[in-house]
């Protein structure tokens, strides 16, 4: 893929040098970063939940619902900053005129009590998981497949092959990041590995 943004060309003409390193950037954290934070913060979450871990061990094909509830119970992008208001907007009798500067805080929509019962509760079985974990609309992100399959399969393949699992430090250390969040290390002691 890097290959083709420093060589290829799109209909507008080739990248330029500029154009191709702020994408391959993009890539990097939105493909990357997100990503491993996801798997990260699902790990821990399941550490903190052992039953849904030996669930998990047990139905593989729950990792589909594990990780759509974990992308809205603990997901890697925390908030959108700097966003501007197209059109005037009503929010609960508070209209935020057009041209504000606003943040998107998705967390905290996610943990939202009216839309989600219980919503400080990890529940891989919680029905409607309509959560904003991969953004929505013209934003929503055009990697949300690959990732989800990344983290199933990660999560999947952990459960399965650990023996014993447990956490070593909890809390871990956080990166100091607003947007994005993940443990810094996830330092995990298990008995053995399954083949």
């Amino acid at each position: 893929m890097l290959s083709q943004l420093a060589t290829g060309h799109g209909t507008d003409g080739p990248m330029t040098t500029m154009e191709a390193i702020s994408t391959s950037v993009l890539l990097l954290i939105a493909g990357h970063e997100t990503t491993v934070n996801l798997i990260t913060n699902g790990m821990l979450t399941l550490l903190r939940h052992p039953e849904h871990l030996v669930r998990l061990r047990e139905e593989p094909g729950l990792a589909v619902n594990i990780v759509e509830e974990l992308l809205r119970y603990e997901p890697p992008v925390q908030l959108v900053p700097q966003r501007t208001c197209i059109a005037d907007i009503e929010v609960r009798g508070v209209t935020i005129p057009k041209g504000s500067r606003i943040w998107l805080v998705l967390a905290a929509g996610n943990r939202d009590p009216e839309r989600f019962p219980d919503a400080d509760r990890f529940d891989p079985y919680r029905q409607d998981i309509q959560h904003l974990g991969f953004g929505s609309g013209i934003h929503s992100c055009f990697g949300a497949p690959l990732a989800r399959l990344e983290a199933q399969i990660a999560l999947a393949e952990l459960a399965r092959r650990l023996e014993g699992p447990r956490l070593v430090e909890d809390p871990p250390s956080y990166r100091r990041n607003a947007v994005l969040r993940g443990p810094r290390h996830l330092t995990v002691a298990f008995d053995g590995v399954r083949p």
